[in-house]
Protein backbone atom coordinates (compact mmCIF):
# COMPACT_ATOMS: atom_id res chain seq x y z
CA UNK A 1 0.00 0.00 0.00
CA UNK A 2 1.02 3.58 -0.84
CA UNK A 3 2.27 5.67 2.03
CA UNK A 4 2.72 8.94 -0.67
CA UNK A 5 -0.19 11.32 -2.19
CA UNK A 6 0.23 12.86 -5.73
CA UNK A 7 -0.08 16.73 -5.25
CA UNK A 8 0.48 19.76 -7.31
CA UNK A 9 2.56 22.23 -5.32
CA UNK A 10 2.89 26.19 -7.04
CA UNK A 11 2.96 25.64 -10.42
CA UNK A 12 0.04 23.49 -11.92
CA UNK A 13 2.13 23.51 -15.64
CA UNK A 14 4.69 21.35 -13.58
CA UNK A 15 4.93 18.01 -12.99
CA UNK A 16 2.82 16.81 -9.29
CA UNK A 17 5.22 15.80 -6.53
CA UNK A 18 4.89 12.41 -4.36
CA UNK A 19 4.54 13.63 -0.81
CA UNK A 20 4.87 11.45 2.07
CA UNK A 21 1.04 11.48 4.42
CA UNK A 22 3.77 11.67 7.54
CA UNK A 23 5.10 14.95 5.75
CA UNK A 24 1.39 16.39 4.82
CA UNK A 25 0.45 15.23 8.81
CA UNK A 26 3.61 17.71 9.95
CA UNK A 27 2.81 20.38 7.70
CA UNK A 28 -0.83 20.67 8.67
CA UNK A 29 0.31 20.72 12.45
CA UNK A 30 2.72 23.76 11.85
CA UNK A 31 0.11 25.95 9.70
CA UNK A 32 -2.33 25.20 12.66
CA UNK A 33 0.31 26.34 15.07
CA UNK A 34 1.48 29.17 12.87
CA UNK A 35 -2.13 30.39 11.94
CA UNK A 36 -3.22 29.49 15.48
CA UNK A 37 -6.35 27.39 14.41
CA UNK A 38 -8.58 26.41 16.45
CA UNK A 39 -12.57 25.40 16.04
CA UNK A 40 -13.91 28.88 16.40
CA UNK A 41 -11.80 29.85 13.38
CA UNK A 42 -14.05 30.67 9.76
CA UNK A 43 -12.48 29.23 6.73
CA UNK A 44 -12.86 30.44 3.64
CA UNK A 45 -10.86 28.13 1.04
CA UNK A 46 -9.86 28.50 -3.35
CA UNK A 47 -7.77 26.06 -3.52
CA UNK A 48 -8.17 23.30 -5.50
CA UNK A 49 -8.52 19.65 -3.85
CA UNK A 50 -5.51 18.67 -6.28
CA UNK A 51 -2.67 21.22 -5.16
CA UNK A 52 -1.10 21.10 -1.38
CA UNK A 53 -2.03 24.28 -0.67
CA UNK A 54 -5.68 22.68 0.24
CA UNK A 55 -3.82 20.21 2.11
CA UNK A 56 -1.19 21.96 4.02
CA UNK A 57 -2.67 25.69 4.36
CA UNK A 58 -6.23 25.81 4.48
CA UNK A 59 -9.06 22.84 4.23
CA UNK A 60 -7.11 20.32 5.85
CA UNK A 61 -5.90 22.47 9.08
CA UNK A 62 -9.62 23.78 9.35
CA UNK A 63 -10.75 19.95 9.49
CA UNK A 64 -8.41 18.90 11.84
CA UNK A 65 -9.31 21.78 14.02
CA UNK A 66 -12.80 21.57 13.27
CA UNK A 67 -13.40 24.85 12.34
CA UNK A 68 -15.97 25.52 10.09
CA UNK A 69 -14.70 25.42 6.47
CA UNK A 70 -16.21 27.06 3.35
CA UNK A 71 -13.98 25.41 0.04
CA UNK A 72 -14.69 27.10 -3.28
CA UNK A 73 -14.39 27.24 -6.86
CA UNK A 74 -12.43 30.96 -7.07
CA UNK A 75 -14.06 33.18 -9.18
CA UNK A 76 -14.21 37.12 -8.29
CA UNK A 77 -17.84 38.35 -7.76
CA UNK A 78 -18.58 35.30 -5.98
CA UNK A 79 -15.31 35.59 -3.86
CA UNK A 80 -16.66 38.78 -2.60
CA UNK A 81 -20.12 38.18 -2.38
CA UNK A 82 -19.57 34.95 -0.23
CA UNK A 83 -16.93 36.86 1.87
CA UNK A 84 -19.26 39.07 2.93
CA UNK A 85 -21.66 36.43 4.00
CA UNK A 86 -19.29 34.15 5.80
CA UNK A 87 -17.14 36.94 7.25
CA UNK A 88 -14.42 34.54 7.21
CA UNK A 89 -11.53 34.98 9.79
CA UNK A 90 -8.86 33.38 8.46
CA UNK A 91 -7.59 33.04 4.38
CA UNK A 92 -5.35 32.79 2.04
CA UNK A 93 -5.01 34.33 -1.57
CA UNK A 94 -2.01 34.43 -3.77
CA UNK A 95 -0.69 37.30 -5.83
CA UNK A 96 -3.10 36.59 -9.13
CA UNK A 97 -6.25 36.15 -7.05
CA UNK A 98 -5.67 39.84 -5.68
CA UNK A 99 -4.83 41.31 -9.35
CA UNK A 100 -8.14 40.09 -10.66
CA UNK A 101 -10.05 40.40 -7.48
CA UNK A 102 -8.43 44.68 -7.85
CA UNK A 103 -10.25 44.93 -11.02
CA UNK A 104 -13.31 43.58 -9.27
CA UNK A 105 -17.12 45.92 -8.98
CA UNK A 106 -16.57 46.25 -4.81
CA UNK A 107 -13.30 45.15 -4.26
CA UNK A 108 -12.74 49.18 -3.20
CA UNK A 109 -15.32 48.71 -0.43
CA UNK A 110 -14.65 45.39 0.89
CA UNK A 111 -14.82 45.14 4.55
CA UNK A 112 -12.18 42.65 5.40
CA UNK A 113 -11.83 43.45 9.47
CA UNK A 114 -13.12 39.82 10.20
CA UNK A 115 -10.00 38.01 8.86
CA UNK A 116 -7.30 37.89 12.04
CA UNK A 117 -5.12 35.85 9.47
CA UNK A 118 -3.94 35.29 5.82
CA UNK A 119 -1.62 34.00 4.19
CA UNK A 120 -0.35 34.76 0.89
CA UNK A 121 2.87 33.47 -1.50
CA UNK A 122 3.62 31.20 -4.41
CA UNK A 123 6.17 34.07 -6.06
CA UNK A 124 6.76 37.67 -5.34
CA UNK A 125 4.66 39.83 -2.81
CA UNK A 126 4.51 43.16 -3.65
CA UNK A 127 4.17 45.50 -0.57
CA UNK A 128 1.41 47.50 -2.16
CA UNK A 129 -0.42 43.95 -2.23
CA UNK A 130 -0.06 43.71 1.37
CA UNK A 131 -1.00 47.30 2.17
CA UNK A 132 -4.58 46.88 0.02
CA UNK A 133 -5.53 44.07 2.13
CA UNK A 134 -4.34 45.55 5.36
CA UNK A 135 -6.39 48.93 3.97
CA UNK A 136 -8.96 46.70 4.14
CA UNK A 137 -8.89 45.86 7.73
CA UNK A 138 -7.31 42.47 7.24
CA UNK A 139 -4.86 42.43 10.99
CA UNK A 140 -2.14 40.37 9.55
CA UNK A 141 -1.00 39.61 6.26
CA UNK A 142 1.78 36.61 6.39
CA UNK A 143 3.94 36.00 3.53
CA UNK A 144 5.40 32.68 3.82
CA UNK A 145 8.32 31.32 2.25
CA UNK A 146 7.75 27.78 1.72
CA UNK A 147 4.13 27.40 1.24
CA UNK A 148 4.39 24.68 -1.00
CA UNK A 149 7.40 23.75 -2.21
CA UNK A 150 8.62 22.85 1.47
CA UNK A 151 5.73 23.86 3.18
CA UNK A 152 4.84 25.45 5.43
CA UNK A 153 6.63 28.21 6.23
CA UNK A 154 9.98 27.73 6.29
CA UNK A 155 10.26 31.91 7.08
CA UNK A 156 7.74 34.39 7.34
CA UNK A 157 7.61 37.99 6.88
CA UNK A 158 4.47 39.59 8.90
CA UNK A 159 2.39 42.90 7.16
CA UNK A 160 5.98 43.05 5.38
CA UNK A 161 7.43 42.02 1.88
CA UNK A 162 10.59 41.73 4.12
CA UNK A 163 11.13 38.48 5.42
CA UNK A 164 12.30 37.21 8.57
CA UNK A 165 15.18 34.95 7.63
CA UNK A 166 15.11 33.21 10.94
CA UNK A 167 14.37 29.75 9.87
CA UNK A 168 11.48 27.50 11.67
CA UNK A 169 10.85 23.99 13.01
CA UNK A 170 13.77 22.06 12.03
CA UNK A 171 14.56 23.66 8.67
CA UNK A 172 18.61 24.75 7.87
CA UNK A 173 18.61 27.54 5.38
CA UNK A 174 21.50 29.37 3.69
CA UNK A 175 22.15 31.79 1.07
CA UNK A 176 25.01 31.72 -1.94
CA UNK A 177 26.52 34.60 -2.92
CA UNK A 178 23.92 35.22 -5.67
CA UNK A 179 20.96 35.00 -2.97
CA UNK A 180 19.94 31.38 -3.86
CA UNK A 181 18.38 30.32 -0.85
CA UNK A 182 19.80 26.57 0.52
CA UNK A 183 17.14 24.42 2.95
CA UNK A 184 18.37 21.47 5.06
CA UNK A 185 21.52 21.53 2.40
CA UNK A 186 18.89 21.69 -1.08
CA UNK A 187 19.42 24.47 -3.18
CA UNK A 188 16.09 26.10 -4.13
CA UNK A 189 16.40 27.95 -7.49
CA UNK A 190 14.30 31.01 -5.16
CA UNK A 191 16.97 33.92 -5.91
CA UNK A 192 16.61 36.50 -3.10
CA UNK A 193 17.48 40.66 -2.55
CA UNK A 194 19.60 39.71 0.48
CA UNK A 195 19.91 43.52 1.31
CA UNK A 196 16.03 44.03 1.34
CA UNK A 197 15.33 40.20 2.03
CA UNK A 198 12.65 40.00 -0.33
CA UNK A 199 12.35 37.02 -2.72
CA UNK A 200 13.53 38.21 -6.57
CA UNK A 201 12.84 35.31 -8.96
CA UNK A 202 13.38 31.80 -9.84
CA UNK A 203 16.25 30.20 -11.19
CA UNK A 204 16.30 29.93 -14.75
CA UNK A 205 18.36 26.35 -15.77
CA UNK A 206 20.50 26.21 -18.57
CA UNK A 207 18.00 24.86 -20.72
CA UNK A 208 15.62 27.41 -20.25
CA UNK A 209 13.62 26.50 -17.96
CA UNK A 210 12.29 26.91 -14.63
CA UNK A 211 15.17 25.42 -11.99
CA UNK A 212 13.58 22.58 -10.78
CA UNK A 213 15.16 21.15 -7.43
Amino acid sequence: MSTCITLYTSGSTKEPKLIHHRSIERYVQNSIKEIGLTPADRVLNVYPANVIANFTVTAIPAITVGAHLFSMNFEPFSYIKIFKEFQPTYISLIPRHYEILSKTKGWENLDMKCVRYMVTGSSSITQEMIDAFRLRGVQTVANWYGMTEMPPPVFVGYNTAEFDFTARDGYTVDFTDEGECVINGWPTGDIFDLTTKTFLKRKVASDGNTWKT
